[in-house]
């Protein structure tokens, strides 16, 4: 089991999410801020993946990620960016800083495989 973060301000793609990987066994929190994550990360619980909505009001997706990069608690986390549709490069964090894309609408068998790769040991048996 992993915990895992989804930063969505859709509030049912968060659920539909939450509930995919709950029946996997995952631990899934949904917020629906990235300043609300950073502090949720640095205060609580610190996850072992992260999915982040690319366009979030405020403090974007990427933004995010580059701030987990900075912070040495938080800088090992795999991070998985989810938009609506394929970025311009200029938006996205450096590619080393970000191990996925998720292009909306997207199949939630997706989801549970990058969660399977970023962290084989929560796999099926």
């Amino acid at each position: 089991m992993a915990r895992i973060l989804v930063v969505e301000d859709n509030p049912m793609i968060g659920m539909v999410m939450q509930i995919a990987l709950s029946d996997e066994g995952h631990e899934v929190d949904i917020l629906n801020c990235a300043v609300e994550s950073l502090k949720f990360m640095e205060n609580d619980k610190i996850p072992d993946l992260v999915f982040t909505d690319l366009n979030l009001k405020g403090v974007n997706g990427s933004e995010l990620i580059r701030k987990m990069r900075r912070n040495k608690r938080l800088n090992h986390i795999p991070a998985v960016i989810i938009t609506g549709a394929v970025p311009s490069p200029e938006i996205l964090p450096h590619e080393d800083e970000y191990q996925g894309l998720l292009i909306k609408p997207f199949d939630l068998r997706e989801v549970i495989g990058i969660v399977a790769k970023l962290i084989p040991h929560t796999a099926a048996v």
